[in-house]
């Protein structure tokens, strides 16, 4: 596969990913958070099986038994992750989201530190300190910093955490379908399990929210995921990194043209510290490529 044709792919993933906080916002409005994470990664791992069958059937050798931990250890991120994004939408703008999400780009090389001492380089903290500060713009201060927008930046580090685990994961197993299927399985199953004693729901709710969960099962979850998951393998780290932070704008688009949601002066300059961040880490010199994984 020819790189532009790689990162076509990945700013599709972008849009998808984007402007499905508008559909999970929507969703918000009859569905329960963990009714709604539940269903639509069920949807995913449906969708995804036949694919995830297939792929195992042309494995020529067993899935390595070293990795078995680190596949759950994906499965738990995944699903905390998804889940308190969900929840954090309850409060959180489809806009805000979406900015606050890409932080992860800046969160990655220290995450990887953390787990794996891959130091970062020093314009990290200068990138993660300019980020912060569009943060802080985009939510409005204290005052307008709301409970949802502080879960979806713990939420960042969660898809951060991702990105260093399934890479290393794919970069020494293969089967991106079958991970994707796995977690996607195991997530749905987790949140569905909380949600049934905790929160009533009923066929109206499901049916009013039909498109957003389809939205967000079929296309967020099984098509991005798997397009995602092919592409990285034919790009470099840093052009995966750049063409995912367009998740952001995407976010901000839908929620103009969909929800009427608007940005103040003070919030679209923080948009773009955060987005200036992204690109200041990805694009300064850096001595090797590093591999980059996946993302919500």
């Amino acid at each position: 596969m020819r790189r532009s044709t790689a990162n076509l792919m990945l700013l599709a993933c972008a849009a998808i990913w984007g402007t499905a906080f508008v559909a999970q916002s929507v969703a918000m409005k009859t569905l329960d958070p963990f009714w709604f994470s539940g269903l639509r990664f069920l949807i995913a791992a449906v969708a995804l099986a036949p694919f995830a069958a297939a792929e195992r059937r042309r494995a020529q050798q067993p899935y390595p038994r070293r990795l078995v931990g680190t596949v759950v250890a994906i499965c738990l991120v995944m699903f905390a992750a998804s889940a308190l994004q969900q929840v954090a939408m309850v409060s959180a703008t489809a806009t805000n989201a979406g900015f606050l999400t890409s932080l992860y780009v800046l969160f990655t090389p220290i995450v990887g530190w953390l787990l794996y001492r891959d130091r970062p380089r020093p314009i990290v903290w200068v990138g993660a300190a300019v980020g912060l500060s569009g943060t802080w713009l985009l939510g409005g201060g204290l005052s307008g910093f709301t409970r949802g927008d502080g879960m979806i930046v713990v939420t960042a580090i969660g898809w951060a955490a991702l990105i260093v685990l399934i890479g290393r994961v794919v970069q020494a197993a293969g089967r991106p379908v079958g991970l994707a299927f796995v977690q996607s399985l195991f997530t749905g199953l987790a949140c569905v399990a909380i949600a049934i004693p905790t929160a009533p729901i009923s066929l109206d709710a499901v049916r009013d929210a039909v498109w957003p969960l389809l939205y967000g099962g079929l296309l967020s979850g099984g098509l991005a995921y798997t397009l995602q998951a092919l592409a990285q393998r034919h790009t470099k780290a840093s052009d995966a990194a750049i063409v995912f932070a367009a998740e952001a704008p995407f976010a901000a688009i839908g929620g103009a043209l969909l929800l009427g949601e608007r940005l103040t002066p003070a919030a679209m300059v923080g948009c773009l510290l955060i987005f200036g961040a992204i690109l200041l880490v990805q694009l300064w010199p850096q001595p090797q490529d590093r591999g980059v994984a996946a993302t919500p």
